[in-house]
């Protein structure tokens, strides 16, 4: 990340001695370097002495420069060629303060149209991560639904990631605009708070949401990154029942329900089909065989062991939607369509919903709100 932010550095005061000479881009330039350092530092010296307002100013900005490093790194060398071109084109000698000064204005201006978008997205989703979270009505269609689920309404929460850029003033105003929406239960799908100290109290604030049925939380790979012993203990020391390979049995107008959570593989990469079909069946063991079965899984790739486990709608989270979304699903799919990377999928008779998640371990989001969406069960006749 240094050697990435001297790069820039010198790549952007190369650009602006050949086409934009202007003082204050020579001094940024200089400077920027350091100033990643010292949010760096300002960033560990909050974390090392539990000083939040320290702690949140230094993630805060030491995210907004790599940004911006990574913006320039992309966009001037391209930036640089268009220029060099451009001249070419002109045929005439390399630019100075002396040149054409309309000649001099139009190239510096073409050079500059890249490193200008490039940071712009990048302010914009920096922006975008710090936005209110919304809560989306998501109707989801499910073969043979029992009837007494029809319209029932469970509020997902999921990667709120608390501590470095979220506190608990964030889970309480999703709480309060999600209670209007008059959920009938409420799960939360791991990746709960990357700072332990705000564990229990966060599931006690969610505790204290009304609603008719159990509230139920399960794990992420963050649990395990921040300790699984110490998250399970803190997680349990609230009011919310913790589901890790295990189920539990509840009644809607007399109807049961079975719930499940799944556990989660920690490892980001390979073939977790598995691993996850292992925990579904842990996690279903001796269960009831006729009632609906909805499964809490940080991994969305758990639909595709779903159906066979009976299954018929999981909740998940974990990507963030590649944080990068375009129409209401993530870029991403356009590379991994079978990724299941943000919204409504459906394979055989079970059916899934990832959300985007109410927070990050990285504030940068473009196209991709924040989001606790509040899923309405729908019944629909028939196997498709």
């Amino acid at each position: 990340v240094t050697a990435a932010g001297f790069a820039v550095r010198g790549l952007a005061r190369l650009a602006n001695k050949k086409y934009w000479h202007q003082p204050i881009i020579d001094r940024t330039a200089r400077l920027l370097p350091y100033f990643l350092l010292m949010f760096s530092i300002i960033w560990g010296v909050g974390s090392y002495t539990g000083i939040n307002s320290l702690r949140a100013l230094g993630s805060s900005f030491s995210a907004l420069i790599l940004l911006v490093i990574l913006a320039l790194i992309i966009s001037l060398p391209p930036a640089l060629l268009l220029g060099w071109l451009a001249g070419r084109l002109a045929n005439r000698p390399p630019m100075s303060p002396k040149a054409d000064p309309v000649r001099r204005r139009i190239i510096g201006g073409t050079v500059a149209i890249l490193p200008f978008t490039a940071t712009s997205a990048m302010g914009m989703g920096f922006g975008a991560s710090f936005s209110r979270t919304r809560v989306p009505e998501i109707e989801i269609d499910i073969p043979n639904l029992p009837r007494a689920l029809d319209g029932f309404r469970i509020l997902h929460l999921s990667d709120l990631h608390l501590g470095y850029y979220f506190g608990l003033d964030h889970v309480e105003q999703t709480l309060l605009d999600a209670e209007k929406h008059q959920p009938h239960m409420v799960v939360v799908t791991g990746d709960i708070a990357d700072d332990l100290s705000l564990m229990t109290d966060t599931m006690k604030l969610i505790g204290q949401l009304k609603t008719p049925y159990p509230p139920y939380a399960s794990v992420g790979n963050h649990e395990y990154f921040r300790g699984i012993r110490e998250s399970i203990r803190r997680i349990e020391a609230g009011p919310i029942p913790l589901l890790l390979d295990k189920h539990d049995v509840f009644e809607v107008n007399g109807t049961p329900v079975v719930i499940g959570g799944a556990n989660d593989p920690v490892h980001l990469g390979g073939d977790i089909s598995g691993f996850l079909d292992d925990s579904l069946k842990r996690a279903f063991h001796n269960a009831p065989e006729g009632p609906f079965r909805l499964l809490m899984s940080h991994r969305p790739r758990a639909l595709d062991v779903a159906e066979k486990n009976g299954v018929g709608l999981v909740l998940s989270g974990h990507t963030h939607a590649g944080q990068v979304g375009v129409g209401g699903r993530s870029f991403w799919e356009l590379f991994n369509e079978n990724g299941y990377l943000w919204g409504r999928y459906k394979k055989g008779n079970a059916r899934l919903y990832t959300s985007a998640g109410m927070g990050h371990w990285f504030p940068f989001r473009l196209g991709v709100p924040l989001e606790a969406p509040l899923i309405i069960l729908r019944r629909v006749e028939n196997a498709g």
